[in-house]
């Protein structure tokens, strides 16, 4: 299993990233705290844990900046578990993978949320009390754990930057659908022709791409999945899905457990406009719906992930665990 030591250089905890088979699909997945297969804190109060599910792609390399960066946020207090999507990652050597042609139903958005429940009733404990984070799309399938596994003890839900209706009508949506019916093919040839560049002249190509922006190795490191074929078939199959079968509000869903559910839209967010945080509002004044001001993108993890977890740690701090960070770093639960 690999594993990254956590700062400081003392600390017991470890973020550890592995694979382990969900509905045959070899899965890959991060942790910060403890490992699936270790004993989770009996000494946290309220036996928390957070578990997150990523935007599209779904590779959760892309959030390990992130991931270090909630955790530490949290004063090393809550294990933080990520899983992504089903086939986004490519598997190490040996492991066999389904095809897309036979499993169809596999990697789609139904898929992938048959997937997350199958990964939740495998590994995460019944007496845990769940905080769940969901990007972009990962929003859309939060909501569905919340409606189909109704026996979860979730303390709260954050959205962040939510794909959860009107998706193909968005003004990213609407660029991206003649991509993903009409330039499939051609895209997908050029990722079978990038695969054969060996993985330094690949690596060159992410630097060069991302060139004037200051993101992290991380996020060039999720980035290479794309230049396996297999991965960008599967990626570009639910995005294709998530356009067609994201559309109307589930208001009936998100009504039953607003009290619980944190959203967060971008200012400038072209998958989840303005006007869509507006008509949230208007449908739900109650709701606690917030607006970014800090002019964070959708793709956070690009340039503000460290920022990111800082505002989410600050909120789960005060509102879940009732505490200031002051307060609370000198509490360490685990």
């Amino acid at each position: 299993m690999a594993e990254i030591p956590y700062s400081p250089a003392d600390d017991l905890q470890f973020l550890h990233q592995d694979f382990v088979t969900v509905h045959d699909v070899p899965t890959h997945v991060v942790t910060c705290g403890r490992w699936l297969e270790e004993p989770l804190p009996d000494n946290d109060p309220g036996r928390f844990l957070i578990l997150f599910i990523p935007g599209n792609p779904g590779a959760l390399e892309y959030y390990i900046e992130f991931f270090k960066a909630l955790y530490e946020g949290l004063q090393r207090t809550i294990p933080i578990w990520g899983v992504s999507h089903a086939g986004h990652v490519s598997a190490p050597p040996g492991c066999t993978v389904p095809k897309l042609e036979e499993n169809e139903n596999l990697y789609s958005l139904e898929g992938q949320i048959h997937h997350k429940m199958a990964f939740i009733n495998t590994y995460v404990p019944r007496d845990r009390t769940l905080i769940l984070i969901g990007h972009s799309i990962g929003c859309y399938i939060v909501l569905e754990l919340l409606k189909r596994l109704p026996h979860l003890q979730v303390k709260r839900c954050f959205l962040l930057f939510p794909t959860i209706e009107r998706l193909s009508t968005s003004p990213q949506g609407q660029w991206v659908w003649p991509m993903l019916t009409y330039l499939r093919l051609p895209v997908l040839i050029s990722a079978y022709a990038l695969s054969y560049l060996s993985p330094q002249m690949q690596s060159r190509l992410l630097e060069w791409y991302f060139k004037n922006r200051s993101v992290p190795e991380c996020v060039l490191n999720a980035s290479l999945n794309l230049f396996q074929p297999d991965c960008a078939k599967l990626c570009m199959h639910l995005a294709k899905d998530e356009l067609e079968n994201v559309t109307t509000l589930d208001v009936d869903n998100i009504r039953e457990n607003l009290s619980r559910i944190t959203f967060y839209y971008g200012a400038s967010d072209n998958w989840c406009p303005y006007s869509y945080y507006l008509d949230l509002k208007e449908i739900f004044p109650q709701g606690d719906i917030r607006l970014c001001k800090h002019n964070f993108e959708h793709a956070f993890v690009l340039e503000n992930s460290k920022e990111m977890a800082a505002l989410l740690s600050g909120w789960m701090l005060e509102e879940i665990l009732g505490t200031s960070k002051d307060v609370h770093r000198n509490s360490l639960l685990v």
